[in-house]
């Protein structure tokens, strides 16, 4: 699954966007200022492959127009969704080739009718489409509810389908992931959680059930009448995790939802004593993965309260409640596990702002740790977005696209950079095209500096008088204690500044990037009669 090319019409502020990313990268970084459209356009590929997805059964119009082109397997494939003429002008595509509102479908160039293109549905969608976002705002979530509901629907019916298409992770799931992390060794695994989590090794499990919402009981029957009536595979694992804990305790008790609601609820406490009970349950279901899926069934089928789990932390005497651990730690967990036990050829993989929690160390590794944790399946494709130049400091030009508005109308774009981040240092990337800052300086230090050359450049033309004399005097010792101050030892570097402030090209202010690349062409136009002249000295 490689997205090439995606047009978006008439969502949010996507309009007449468009995208080129390149295929053969399996990793694709976003970048842009806040409200550029980054996350707009992760939630657009959520909707649409939702809809795609859904689509076989219903007839129906998408939300926005929009056209995406990607390989799937071995079929390139193009899809044009056009909304309801009265609902949005219909912008895709050329006059001459427009498709009339509803779906339109291609299969190596060649048009497919809808019987068509669904019945090999699996030859032509992604297997999975598996988002995370770091915000509180629920705007994404929602879009994974009819899937999330289906798949409840199939686990209560005692159905045991895969994973379902569409997956939205939680931070409930870092717990399930440490759990399936630690069911099964391997080395990869166990080396990471030792050396960024401090993680040994886990103490005990509680599981904390409590009666679900669905669960139609008669009076007198609780958690005993078989988890309260649970069926299918809930119903089988719960059993399994009754068989391996040590006393299950069931009472009512009153559970905090918020400062001023206390409700009682009927709980059920199952206690797994140590990794290895942990590691013989999850040998029934013979892959980490399939158990991590076990343990969410408990989640989607309404059944979990809490999970407490303790671990063993390297260099500390007590042991550690999972939920102790900074947002940071449980943050990266999340996603690596997640993207792991989902590791599935012709996956396409949404990650908003991933790492946010993290500390600088983990954000300079992020990518590497995306290859070595989560073994990414070659088909697959992952499509993140970053405010933080130490994730990009090692990518090339080709997995990456900034985000930027242009004009009145603040028109959204996205592009590939002109050269890669890799080799120019957080410094660099920064006060780049990548990020825009016109310095890394603090604003206090930059006014220094523009006065600096300001009265420079004067003194080449003309006698300063004497307080400015004092004044750039004191602006050179200021500087120098800021170890900024270069002009005295490279006086090739002053009369580069002179020239520059001369030609009205010095300055420091944010530039745009054909201002930009204006100054950097006066720049290296004066260095080079600089460096002729110093030479034929």
């Amino acid at each position: 699954m490689r997205i090439d090319r995606v047009k978006v019409d008439g969502f949010k502020n996507l309009n007449q966007f468009e995208i080129d990313l390149n295929g053969t990268q399996m990793n694709t970084i976003l970048l842009g200022q806040n409200a550029a459209g980054k996350s707009n356009f992760l939630e657009a590929l959520v909707i649409i492959f939702r809809d795609l997805d859904l689509f076989e059964k219903k007839s129906s119009f998408p939300e926005f127009n929009f056209e995406i082109s990607y390989k799937c397997k071995s079929n390139q494939i193009r899809i044009v969704g056009v909304a309801k003429e009265d609902d949005n002008p219909l912008l895709i595509g050329d006059v001459s080739d427009r498709e009339k509102p509803g779906y339109s479908f291609f299969v190596d160039d060649e048009r497919k009718s809808k019987a068509a293109f669904y019945k090999d549905k699996d030859e032509h969608l992604p297997k999975y489409v598996i988002s995370y976002y770091s915000g509180v705002s629920n705007r994404l979530v929602e879009h994974f509810d009819i899937h999330q509901k289906r798949f409840y629907d199939d686990l209560l019916a005692g159905k045991d389908d895969p994973m379902r298409p569409l997956f939205y992770a939680r931070l409930i799931h870092s717990h399930f992931v440490l759990m399936a992390f630690y069911s099964f060794h391997n080395d990869v695994v166990k080396t990471f959680l030792e050396e960024y989590l401090n993680i040994s090794g886990l103490e005990s499990i509680l599981f904390v059930l409590k009666r679900p919402e669905w669960a139609k009981v008669k009076k007198g029957e609780g958690a005993d009448s078989s988890f309260w009536k649970s069926r299918g595979v809930v119903k089988n694992f719960l059993d399994d995790l009754w068989e391996a804990s040590m006393a299950p305790i069931s009472h009512k008790d009153n559970v905090r939802e918020d400062f001023n609601k206390h409700p009682e609820k009927e709980l059920l406490y199952i206690y797994i004593s140590n990794q290895e009970k942990l590691e013989k349950l999850a040998a029934k279901y013979v892959t980490n993965t399939n158990f991590f899926k076990m343990l969410e069934s408990t989640y989607i089928s309404d059944l979990i309260q809490e999970v407490r789990v303790k671990v063993k932390k390297i260099h500390s005497q007590n042991d550690v409640t999972f939920k102790e651990l900074s947002e940071g730690e449980q943050q990266l967990l999340t996603v690596l596990g997640l993207l792991r036990f989902t590791n599935e050829a012709e996956s396409l993989i949404l990650l908003d702002e991933p790492d946010t929690h993290l500390n600088p160390v983990w954000k300079w590794n992020y990518m590497t740790l995306l290859d070595k944790i989560v073994e990414k399946n070659e088909t697959s494709q992952i499509i993140m977005t970053t405010h933080d130049p130490l994730v990009i400091g090692g990518l090339t030009k080709e997995e990456i696209r900034i985000f930027y508005t242009e004009g009145e109308q603040k028109q959204i774009r996205a592009i590939e950079p002109e050269f890669d981040p890799r080799g120019l240092g957080v410094a660099g990337i920064l006060t780049s095209d990548f990020f825009g800052l016109p310095s890394t300086l603090d604003k206090e230090t930059l006014k220094l500096l523009t006065r600096r050359n300001e009265l420079l450049v004067q003194q080449d033309s003309q006698e300063l008088a004497l307080a400015e004399k004092v004044e750039l005097n004191e602006l050179f010792q200021t500087l120098s204690q800021l170890g900024i101050n270069t002009t005295d030892r490279d006086p090739l570097y002053e009369k580069f500044l002179i020239a520059m402030g001369k030609a009205n090209e010095l300055t420091i202010e944010k530039l745009s990037g054909e201002q930009l690349e204006k100054q950097n062409e006066v720049a290296a136009q004066i260095m080079k009669e600089l460096l002729k002249e110093d030479q034929g000295k």
